[in-house]
């Protein structure tokens, strides 16, 4: 999943011949798969490591127990 926050890319020459091409023929289906490939995962990589979820601590439990004061 994506970190929600401004984000910016950019389209290589080859890139943006492709897109071109898409539009231009109306292709639904290639619109999506440039999509996934040149946007979503361009995003996913250069946010790669930087993500962080509340479930990976050692040990959330322990955690939990010393907000609440549990023994």
């Amino acid at each position: 999943m994506l970190e929600i926050k401004r984000t910016a890319i950019s389209f290589d020459e080859r890139a943006l011949l492709e897109l071109e091409r898409i539009v231009t023929d109306d292709d639904e289906k290639e619109a999506f798969r440039f999509l996934k490939k040149r946007v979503y995962d361009t995003i996913a990589h250069a946010q790669q490591g930087r993500l962080k979820s509340h479930l990976d601590t050692t040990n959330p439990v322990e955690g939990s127990k010393k907000r609440s004061n549990i023994i």
